[in-house]
């Protein structure tokens, strides 16, 4: 039986842990009330991914606050929305992490 070809470029890592995020794109008003938190499902050194209950959309710029974990030290990283998928718990987000 063949698997599918995998899409990502880096390994990821499960998090499983809550993480803050903040949209940067000020057309959807002030970034205090774009404020949220997500489950984060697991990252690379490319991205992560999360589960929440914000409606977000491809393109969107998000401050995300990665907390620590036991090999890291928090960090905040701009990320962009690539990919979103409603699911039974949620709204799972894909995010790349940019410059």
């Amino acid at each position: 039986m063949s698997h599918p070809m995998e899409k990502r470029s880096c390994p990821r890592a499960i998090l499983n842990q809550i993480v803050e995020f903040e949209c940067v794109d000020t057309m959807l008003g002030p970034p205090a009330e774009i404020r949220a938190t997500g489950i984060g499902r697991d990252i690379s050194d490319a991205g992560v991914s999360l589960l929440t209950n914000r409606l977000l959309r491809r393109g969107v710029v998000l401050t995300v606050h990665v907390p620590a974990g036991e090999e890291t030290a928090a960090r905040s990283v701009r990320s962009e929305v690539t990919w979103v998928q409603g699911t039974r718990h949620g709204i799972r987000v894909g995010l790349k992490f940019i410059a």
